[in-house]
């Protein structure tokens, strides 16, 4: 489980140390630490679905030379943490276990190797149980960077189909299944809907292909009923009402893959949200080209720089 994938064309970070750490339950999951030199600051980057660490490790050199040590770990379910314990639960309860691995995550294997204030950094599905914390009080955070956050999958229009499909498939025994769909839209690099970049998405096709069990085929059934309960419980009356970290959602202006003008919905929700839109990038705006992914890092320099005490 410790190690990383290697391929020539992602160079892996200075100072990295890959770990297996026990997640909330004890269960079995893989974290990596990057420290900077003279680091004012550490990011707690989250991935998204189907990633895993090595996918970031380009953003990662990005923000040690801007001084913060990193820390990431694949969420259990996927890349090389831990698979057994969602099946085995049929998924249920997902994300609030990731909530519950991410708190642990922070509080007892960063926080105590790196100093300074801790800033969490998430893509796609991991602003889910990122979300879920934040909005739960916690305060171990100075601030909070979202990138294209899954807060709702579907168009509200089509919402009660995938949720009564997702429960009737889990009911009948499905909750392991795939559920269906075509080619992998991730693949082929014309037409894809997550980056116009063809370098970075060929880079991370060379990743997947060269070490397959840290993709994931596919959403099951019970992993899309409980990405759906979450989308309930984050558009809940008064789900923010205790959130305390400033919070800024960064968007995809050609968002494809999750429903992105939901994001306008969740910054009106509370006064310590805020909302960006990055032009013309696709759903992976860290892995877009670079006039893209200076834009993106425009929008989180200026929003974490009174952590330091910045204008």
């Amino acid at each position: 489980m410790s190690g990383f994938i290697r391929i020539p064309s992602n160079p892996i970070p200075d100072g990295a140390e890959a770990a297996q750490i026990a997640g909330a339950d004890g269960a079995p999951l893989r974290a990596a630490f990057f420290p900077a030199s003279d680091a004012r600051a550490t990011v707690v980057a989250m991935t998204g679905w189907s990633e895993f660490i090595e996918k970031y490790f380009e953003t990662v050199r990005d923000l040690q030379a801007r001084a913060f040590n990193v820390a990431m770990m694949d969420w259990r379910g996927q890349g090389l943490s831990d698979r057994e314990s969602p099946k085995a639960s049929q998924w249920n309860g997902y994300f609030d276990l990731l909530q519950a691995d991410l708190q642990n995550f922070a509080d007892n294997h960063v926080k105590p190797r790196f100093g300074g204030p801790t800033i969490l950094m998430t893509h796609s599905m991991g602003g889910v149980p990122g979300l879920k914390l934040l909005a739960s009080g916690y305060e171990g955070f100075a601030r909070a960077v979202l990138c294209a956050p899954m807060t709702r999958l579907f168009k509200p229009s089509v919402l009660p189909f995938y949720r009564l499909a997702s429960e009737a498939a889990c009911l009948f025994g499905a909750a392991a299944r795939d559920t269906p769909r075509g080619e992998d839209p991730s693949e082929a690099f014309e037409g894809n809907i997550f980056t116009s970049d063809p370098v970075r998405h060929e880079r991370f096709r060379v990743l997947k292909e060269a070490h397959p069990r840290a993709t994931n085929t596919g959403p099951t059934f019970g992993w899309l009923r409980a990405a759906l309960k979450a989308d309930r419980e984050i558009h809940a009356p008064g789900f923010f009402d205790n959130l305390k970290t400033p919070t800024r959602i960064i968007s995809a202006g050609n968002e494809q893959q999750v429903h992105g003008a939901d994001h306008e919905a969740i910054a009106a929700a509370s006064k310590l949200i805020d909302h960006v839109t990055i032009p013309g990038a696709l759903h992976e705006i860290m892995m877009e080209r670079n006039d893209i992914r200076a834009l993106y890092w425009k929008a989180f320099d200026g929003f974490v720089a009174p952590v330091f005490g910045a204008a």
